[in-house]
């Protein structure tokens, strides 16, 4: 056959890879859908079948050709997804199904079966957490939907410990001390419940809200810390009444460690990272990362909105006023636009990458950061003063 009948086919597959080359860029330059990638993945997997299949057909063959071609590949897919259907296409639908319903976003903890950690990438097939080992684990969206998950409210959530003492303890003295022990960890809404009586001993549950999520881990071991620290203090032995030793003790002798002197010297306050900022590093990149878009994108509505009010006011001077205000915030978003490209150009903060390289990735975050946090209280008094002047109007 001559060349000149593979024209439209070639046409057509030309166009499917030059609209699959533009998508890309779209998702990678210009942000669309930058907050799912199961989106993306999906756009893409779609606009590539259909393109294929408009090759197939344009190809110089007869009608009976095409058909038993298109029929091999419908076999092919249809056998595939037979095959797969418990993990390639379970786990497609269940990221998309993760989509629809969003029960958690980057930086988000979760816990599904034994797995706990923070969020740090959603794909199509399946999520990323960083464990509190530090380890990335990858768990198929499919899991996340048929298992049971556990999200931490961003809002806050209830830690909570444990302790058995003896009858012999007065147990408002053991509640008084247990709830300044909560109060010492800064949790809210403190509280007691007694969870068992035992033959020898009662079991206190003691919690409270804690809204510092970002202190998590640590906070669940200074809570215990704490409640040892106020029960030896108010002279309760955390030890069960059955207790044994080899040793033998006077009737006098008590089981609570003596009190310890600071004889370390002093030295000059040095900033320590805190232990999640070291466990959770690439969870708490992915979501900065994440916050720095999604506030880069409400900044265009928040500008639109504005404007759109402005329509509503009648006295020129303030409007023109405002106009040149909105004028000074686009010049600062027009700042930060070089710092962003070079954001979206680098590699994925998630993988591996040199270290000087990887420092200055997350110091150009921080500064990113901070700057949007300025532009976001400009727009946030501009909205407030706008609203004002609407309600004098009304």
């Amino acid at each position: 056959m001559p060349l000149q009948d593979f024209t439209a086919s070639i046409f057509s597959f030309v166009i499917t890879l030059l609209l699959i080359l533009l998508l890309k860029y779209l998702f990678r330059e210009k942000m669309f859908f930058s907050k799912d990638k199961i989106i993306q993945q999906l756009v893409i997997l779609i606009i590539l079948v259909i393109g294929m299949g408009i090759v197939v057909l344009t190809l110089p063959l007869s009608t009976e050709d095409k058909n038993i071609i298109l029929t091999l590949t419908g076999i092919v897919i249809g056998a595939t997804i037979t095959f797969s259907s418990t993990t390639f296409v379970a786990n497609a639908m269940a990221g998309i199904m993760l989509r629809m319903i969003s029960p958690f976003r980057k930086g988000d903890f979760i816990k599904i079966n034994d797995t706990f950690g923070r969020v740090t990438e959603i794909n199509f097939l399946h999520t990323q957490i960083q464990s509190i080992d530090r380890d990335l684990v990858m768990i198929p969206n499919q899991k996340l939907i048929s298992d049971p998950l556990k999200t931490i409210r961003s809002s806050g959530t209830i830690i909570t410990t444990s302790v058995s003492l003896g009858y012999d303890i007065s147990r408002k003295s053991i509640e008084k001390n247990l709830l300044l022990a909560a109060e010492n960890t800064g949790l809210e809404s403190p509280f007691v419940h007694v969870t068992n009586l035992g033959d020898f001993s009662v079991t206190y549950k003691v919690g409270g809200l804690l809204k510092d999520l970002e202190s998590l881990i640590t906070k669940r071991s200074d809570f215990k810390k704490n409640v040892m620290d106020s029960l030896h203090g108010a002279d309760i032995e955390i030890v069960s009444p059955t207790f044994m030793n080899q040793r033998v003790f006077g009737q006098d002798y008590v089981c609570i460690p003596p009190e310890e002197k600071d004889e370390t010297p002093s030295q000059p306050d040095v900033t320590v990272p805190k232990t999640e900022d070291i466990i959770f590093d690439k969870a708490i990149e992915a979501r900065n990362l994440d916050a720095i878009y999604t506030n880069w994108d409400h900044f265009t509505e928040r500008k639109k909105s504005l404007e759109g009010k402005l329509k509503e006011l009648k006295d020129e001077k303030t409007i023109e006023q405002v106009k040149l205000e909105l004028l000074s915030l686009l010049k600062q978003e027009e700042e930060l636009k070089p710092s962003l490209e070079i954001l979206r150009n680098s590699a994925d903060i998630q993988t591996d990458m040199d270290d000087k390289e990887r420092e200055r990735i997350l110091n150009l975050i921080v500064d990113l950061e901070a700057k949007e946090l300025v532009i976001d209280e400009n727009y946030r008094k501009l909205e407030n003063r706008v609203e004002r002047l609407l309600k004098r109007h009304t």
